[in-house]
């Protein structure tokens, strides 16, 4: 079996034989709901309310060349069926699905991503099938996720969404049930595009020399079967657009305190997407004054078009 050294190269020009088979090339509008009257004072929109449901947030690197990769829907899969609350998202790298490589490199630094395929819960932790001897541990995976699912959840967002036309419009608000105490927050927002098919995926657990470290696990012994270039694969949670800055928009200090609800407005093209395959992902963080993220504090997802309140 590989180890995660081997999975996340990354730079290495491709070798012969097995490691060239074993590499990676890199490794205003109406309130979504609230918890009280709705006072403006100074402009600040109030009466957030207090509690909100924690949403956790991963988010994937992958890429149709990238053999090793087919490994981590199966596992994101599994533990979202498990945590509904977790939202998957993936970025796709030098393929049909990437969003840009200036765009894309500048969340991989700052998430910190050296090679694929790579998946970040919660935008600080790394998240695999692999413990720490490089063992197959689904059980260590579900754990890491159930930490931060049992976390409190110190702000709330939510996602008002309509279809014009082509044109999908957004409203996010985030509701502060709690004073934010740190340097900088910031908001992210993307659009996701689902059953998405690829020309090809590479898939190396078919290979004749690694075959016998994957056959009889029951979750990773299926891609066994399945050839070295998957056609008519499907690709769920892709990232089509980043509709804020890449480092994201920072909310105002004077709508950190609580009980505050920041809003903001956004508009895209969707005529190259299925809208009925869409979804809304919003997210806050927070980075300290020197730019080093600290902590995502909450996530939401809606279907294109349609509405999520606080919850």
């Amino acid at each position: 079996m590989q180890s995660k050294s081997i999975l996340r190269l990354a730079g290495i020009a491709l070798l012969s034989g097995f490691m060239l088979m074993t590499s990676c090339s890199k490794k205003d509008s109406t309130s979504p709901g609230g918890g009280g009257d709705t006072t403006k004072p100074g402009g600040i929109e109030t009466g957030a309310p207090e509690t909100y449901t924690k949403k956790v947030l991963v988010e994937e690197f992958t890429g149709t060349w990238c053999g090793w990769c087919p490994r981590m829907p199966v596992l994101l899969e599994k533990l979202h069926k498990k945590y509904p609350n977790l939202i998957v998202t993936a970025f796709h790298g030098s393929d049909t699905f990437d969003i840009g490589k200036d765009i894309r490199s500048t969340i991989e630094d700052k998430l910190g991503v050296q090679g694929y395929p790579t998946s970040k819960l919660e935008r600080v932790t790394d998240l695999d099938w692999y413990d720490k001897n490089n063992n197959i541990n689904y059980g260590q995976a579900d754990s890491v996720v159930n930490s931060f699912i049992k976390k409190k959840a110190v702000l709330g967002l939510g996602i008002i969404s309509t279809v014009n036309g082509s044109t999908l419009n957004i409203t996010v608000k985030v509701g502060m049930g709690q004073a934010l105490n740190i340097a900088k927050a910031k908001i992210m927002v993307y659009i996701l595009e689902s059953d998405l098919k690829g020309p090809k995926q590479t898939n190396y657990y078919s290979d004749p020399r690694v075959i016998d470290d994957y056959k009889n696990d029951p979750d990773l012994g299926p891609l066994t079967k399945l050839p070295h270039d998957i056609t008519g694969y499907t690709y769920n949670h892709v990232i089509r657009k980043v509709l804020t800055d890449a480092r994201g928009d920072e909310i105002p200090a004077t709508h950190k305190i609580k009980g505050a609800v920041y809003s903001k407005d956004y508009s895209i093209d969707i005529s190259k997407y299925k809208a009925a395959n869409c979804q809304i992902i919003a997210l806050v963080y927070g980075q300290d004054d020197e730019g080093k993220l600290v902590e995502n504090y909450n996530s939401q997802v809606v279907a294109a078009g349609q509405t999520q309140k606080f919850d």
